[in-house]
């Protein structure tokens, strides 16, 4: 009877620990899941980010592009200009004005030159950013 009565207990204990073994295996699998839903949302969040990075990448580089274009029809359209001026000089006061048209194309190709070195720190500045 006493064999018994252990025996008892120990079948009592032995599904006691398995209780508990299946709520904890049933714990571990809800903290899985949350794991597994934190994890999807970072992922979501992380897409989402580097398209919006993206996007701005691509707009920058369109401006930049743009600029480019515009500084480089500028500075033709200054020499053209300026190979005028030049050629009709026939007067120091002509002359006078060609080198004031000159010095205008010089700030206006640096102003140019300006301008694309801005855009290419702001094309810097979007690369570096955080994604």
């Amino acid at each position: 009877e006493a064999a018994a009565a252990r025996a008892g207990a120990g079948e009592a204990e032995a599904r006691a620990a398995l209780a508990r073994a299946e709520t904890e295996l049933e714990a571990s699998r809800d903290e899985l899941e949350q794991g597994r839903e934190a994890a999807r949302a970072a992922v979501a969040e992380l897409d989402d980010a580097l398209e919006t990075a993206q996007d701005s990448l691509r707009t920058t580089r369109a401006a930049m592009e743009a600029a480019a274009e515009e500084a480089t029809a500028e500075r033709a359209a200054l020499q053209t200009n300026l190979t005028h001026a030049l050629s009709r000089a026939s007067s120091a006061e002509e002359a006078a004005a060609a080198g004031n048209a000159l010095e205008e194309a010089s700030r206006a190709a640096a102003a140019a030159a300006a301008a694309s070195e801005e855009l290419a720190r702001a094309r810097r500045a979007v690369l570096d950013s955080d994604i």
